[in-house]
């Protein structure tokens, strides 16, 4: 970002060292460009036509059109236009809006937008100056060089009405003002009888600058980080290998699953023991918002104790703790907010999941549905919207299960293995790995499985049954997908 400043200012700084100033024929405005730049002839209602080589910038009059409802009823018309002849705009890179609008110094409107057309870029843009409209086309220059160049246009000032002048007849009223005469205090000496046993029960009584209060509950935080991060390098240097079961090379199983990192969405990697490839992905921001939300509420208040805590009688009065305060309360109370539009966004959008192939295909969309007060279900439709899978799981649990059923019938259970490892991990998250989940499977035909969660900082896992034949794997694969994206374990405390 930087970087990107410091080339604008560049160019910004050789524009006005080398620019050169041209004034439209009406004499409504002026754009400064390169030296390079030469006038040309102009026609019919153009104001100013400007060349440098192949490249052009043609700017004309618009009759009737003098306000900015009127500059984007045409821009829009003009998008119409050019995509009934197929050609490509350019889209804003954050907003994804084709039609880009600003304004000049003298808060006179501008848009414009880009397009490509025969492989070579063009932009038009309609602004006003002077209460009347005009319409600017580039051709062969950039898309970065005709936003810069817009923002040179300088429309005439306005023009402000001049302000009454004060004459010499208009006096001023002078008073006199006479200021009483300050009194001297007298000055009288203190009184140096005060007993020392005195000051020294008024100094032992004294606020304390650290609280014992706090003293404790920083001392609870140190040990408590300090345990956390313990187990998180043990894990990282002495992580397990990853461990994959022989089985029969015509069996499925065991499927292997890593979640991959680096962006804002959840993904997990699986691959089969036939060499099949699968991508599951989930949209995680009504999640972001709840839990992020909850803990700077937390961090907030902590601080709050901090800050009041290393507040003495004598710093009371001071403005910049009492902001310092006010802020703290501020900035947990978006918090709290932020937590609360999570839980709306949860509830109202819940995110899909989607499993894809190897090859980029959609094999299986799941979407959530609630199933009574505190149940969920979630579907497993396949591309053609047809429900293959029902699993069905409690929304406040200790000890997760979860039911699958296949047309109303339910083929497999998978239930979490340690009761003391879900409490511990409502305390402490996964501790680095080591508190990380495994779930115990039952299914028909007295089938029995496990997913095997390894004692990793990263989430990696394995799935494995003892009869492959029981039930379809894609059961499993689905059902693990609800298991790591929607009820995952967290490196924080989090109760689900």
């Amino acid at each position: 970002m930087r970087k990107l400043g410091f080339v604008v200012f560049l160019c910004l700084l050789s524009l006005s060292c080398f620019a050169k100033s041209f004034n439209s024929k009406d004499g409504s405005f002026t754009i400064s460009l390169p030296q390079k730049w030469q006038n040309v002839k102009t026609v019919k209602n153009e104001v100013l036509s400007l060349k440098k080589g192949n490249n052009k910038i043609i700017i004309s009059k618009l009759e009737n059109c003098n306000n900015l409802d009127c500059l984007e009823n045409t821009a829009n018309t003009r998008i119409k236009q050019l995509k009934n002849k197929k050609l490509k705009l350019t889209k804003n890179t954050y907003s994804g809006e084709e039609l880009k609008k600003s304004e000049f110094s003298t808060l006179d409107p501008y848009l414009y937008f880009s397009y490509t057309a025969g492989g070579s870029n063009f932009t038009e843009g309609y602004f006003l100056a002077d209460s009347k409209a005009y319409k600017i086309e580039f051709s062969g220059i950039s898309n970065t060089d005709a936003d810069l160049y817009l923002s040179f246009i300088a429309p005439k000032p306005k023009e402000i009405e001049d302000l009454p002048l004060i004459t010499d007849e208009d006096h001023l009223v002078e008073e006199n003002i006479s200021a009483p005469e300050a009194q001297k205090p007298e000055w009288q000496p203190l009184p140096n009888n005060l007993p020392d046993n005195k000051t020294q029960e008024e100094t032992k009584n004294q606020k304390p600058y650290i609280s014992k209060k706090f003293t404790i509950v920083a001392s609870l935080v140190f040990i408590y980080l300090s345990v956390m991060f313990f187990f998180f390098v043990y894990n990282f240097v002495f992580s397990p290998l990853m461990y994959k079961k022989q089985t029969n090379p015509k069996s499925f199983y065991p499927i292997i699953g890593t979640r991959l990192y680096g962006s804002p969405d959840l993904f997990f990697k699986l691959y089969d023991n036939q060499g099949h490839n699968f991508i599951i992905t989930s949209q995680r921001w009504s999640s972001f918002l709840k839990e992020y939300g909850f803990y700077g509420a937390i961090s907030f208040t902590l601080l709050h104790l901090i800050i009041y805590s290393l507040m003495r009688q004598d710093f009371t009065s001071s403005i910049w703790f009492n902001t310092a305060l006010s802020l703290c309360y501020l900035f947990a109370g978006f918090g709290l907010i932020f937590m609360l539009g999570g839980y709306i966004l949860d509830i109202l959008f819940p995110a899909p999941i989607f499993v894809y192939t190897d090859k980029g295909k959609i094999l299986f969309k799941i979407i959530r549905r609630n199933n009574g007060l505190f149940k969920y279900s979630y579907l497993v439709l396949t591309s053609a919207y047809t429900v293959v899978f029902r699993i069905e799981t409690c929304k406040i649990f200790f000890q997760r299960k979860f039911k699958i059923f296949e047309k109303d019938e339910q083929i497999a259970t998978i239930t979490e293995s340690s009761l003391l490892k879900a409490f511990a991990r409502k305390l402490f998250g996964h501790l680095g790995g080591s508190l990380r989940t495994d779930y115990l499977i039952t299914g028909k035909n007295e089938s029995k499985g496990k997913i095997l969660s390894f004692r990793r900082a990263t989430a990696n896992f394995q799935i494995d049954i003892d009869k492959p034949q029981a039930f379809s794997p894609a059961a499993l694969l689905t059902a693990s997908a609800v298991i790591f994206t929607k009820n995952r374990d967290k490196f924080y405390p989090w109760f689900d």
